[in-house]
């Protein structure tokens, strides 16, 4: 079951109050078995592109900024493709244990999260080894984790957290994807500015 007691601490439960009552509305009306999930959805290009492409599949995506998860939204909305896909604006740490149900993450996608370089800042990383047990939990085995990041001390970062983690290994050359993912806004960024785009699959165990 989707965790409806998760309690936020005092200071993010005041800023997240509305957001809060939405997700357990969400989690109350239940969401399909084997969701897809974007953590990070930024404007919702990339899971928007999902979305066309995959109309057997469920998407949901998780935004911390309001004005891209609401622009992300209402681009959906206006595809008409918001009865499958929806970007949600909340904190991923606190979102995952009340939305989702133990191994109902069929793929995750972690693209070009934030780097946070300083040290007292790196808890705020997606890919640490606190949020990765909690992802863990709600993926299904043998479920993908895509990751890209086009800053390089990042991905070895993460590579080197996830090399760690007994819940997760790297994905078998067999099981790449076998056409491209659609574009997300950074992959067009990076790809403009000719930045190397650092590749991470791995697979929950």
């Amino acid at each position: 079951m989707a965790d409806l007691d998760h309690r936020f601490d005092a200071i993010t439960e005041e800023f997240y109050d509305l957001q809060l009552a939405h997700l357990r509305q969400r989690a109350e009306r239940g969401i399909p078995d084997g969701v897809s999930v974007e953590i990070g959805a930024n404007r919702g290009a990339f899971i928007r592109g999902m979305a066309e492409l995959h109309p057997e599949r469920h998407f949901i995506g998780i935004e911390l900024r309001k004005k891209w998860a609401e622009y992300a939204q209402d681009s959906l909305e206006r595809a008409g493709l918001d009865a499958r896909a929806e970007v949600l604006r909340a904190d991923a740490t606190f979102a995952l244990p009340i939305l989702f149900d133990d191994a109902q993450i069929k793929e995750l996608f972690i693209l070009y999260p934030d780097p946070w370089w300083k040290t007292r800042h790196r808890k705020r990383r997606v890919v640490r080894d606190d949020l990765l047990d909690v992802i863990a939990t709600k993926m299904a085995p043998g479920a993908p984790l895509w990751i890209r990041s086009d800053v390089g001390p990042l991905a070895n970062d993460m590579r080197a957290v996830l090399n760690a983690h007994p819940k997760f290994r790297l994905l078998p050359l067999e099981r790449y994807p076998k056409q491209p993912f659609p574009r997300s806004e950074r992959d067009r960024l990076s790809i403009k500015k000719g930045m190397p785009v650092h590749i991470l699959y791995y697979e929950r165990v």
